[in-house]
């Protein structure tokens, strides 16, 4: 928490009623986050904010968000993302294996990285600073416990049927919108664990780890891209064929997942970036 926590709750008081149920908290922890009994420009930009917060009803929305939830989903979006390449890349596994090696390699540095950032929090989570966010800890592997049912009566549903079946696609689209659900869960629970449960910092350690979450987010993506040249190049049959997800073409597929990569990729850089200015 913040060393004078007193001047957050008065910042944060100034806000409409409405607005600080839906952002009190997580405002409250980036005040923190920031220090801002250390800077009176940030004060004055508070109390500003809450000014046109009161003179505007409903014409200011919570825009800022603390690094750390930005880097949350950030993964998540790169989760999914890593998630179609696997499938996608599984029936060219003899294709530009070697990229696809350092592709994941890449992929798992900027992840491990994100680890890193959050363990802190953990630390403090452990230690029993806020019981009640053992609630949010459960919705993983309740969400992952709840997808796996899906895959099993999707797998049911599809049984006997060829690729392009309706059966087929509905199980598959079911499939894969249960993921989704499942990584979104998974990232809200994160996020408002990092929220509830403020931690000390090591200096830097978050300053580096989002950097280098966002380094490896880019060379992933740019790795990604490589891979699909390299197809392109050794094998033209699979690259204009239907080699892409749930049999269908494989150029959609492959610039799909590269978007989704790239977009994690932003968020991570102004994750990163936000996490510099905190620490200036």
């Amino acid at each position: 928490m913040s060393q004078d926590p007193r001047l957050v709750r008065v910042l944060v008081g100034c806000y409409p009623a409405r607005w600080r149920r839906v952002h009190g908290d997580e405002y409250s922890q980036l005040l923190c986050d920031l220090q801002v009994h250390r800077h009176p420009a940030l004060v004055l930009d508070s109390l500003r904010g809450a000014a046109r917060a009161r003179l505007v009803p409903g014409g200011l929305t919570m825009s800022t968000r603390s690094p750390m939830t930005v880097a949350v989903w950030a993964a998540a979006l790169f989760t999914v993302a890593g998630l179609g390449f696997q499938k996608l890349s599984e029936e060219l596994l003899t294709v530009a294996n070697g990229i696809r090696t350092l592709l994941a390699i890449a992929a798992a540095v900027a992840l491990l990285a994100l680890v890193v950032a959050a363990v802190p929090t953990a630390v403090a989570l452990v230690r029993g600073r806020d019981h009640r966010a053992w609630w949010y800890v459960a919705v993983p592997f309740v969400a992952c416990a709840a997808w796996l049912v899906l895959v099993q009566v999707a797998l049911a549903v599809a049984d006997g049927h060829g690729v392009h079946a309706t059966q087929t696609r509905l199980a598959a689209a079911a499939v894969a919108l249960g993921g989704l659900g499942a990584v979104a869960a998974t990232a809200w629970a994160a996020s408002t664990v990092l929220r509830r449960v403020p931690a000390e910092q090591p200096p830097g350690l978050r300053r580096t780890a989002l950097a280098v979450l966002a380094v490896g987010m880019g060379a992933t993506t740019v790795l990604a891209v490589l891979w699909g040249l390299l197809v392109h190049a050794h094998d033209p049959s699979a690259f204009t064929g239907d080699q892409g997800l749930v049999a269908t073409p494989f150029v959609p597929s492959w610039l799909g997942t590269v978007a989704l990569m790239a977009g994690a990729a932003v968020l991570a850089g102004v994750a990163s970036r936000r996490q510099s200015a905190t620490e200036r």
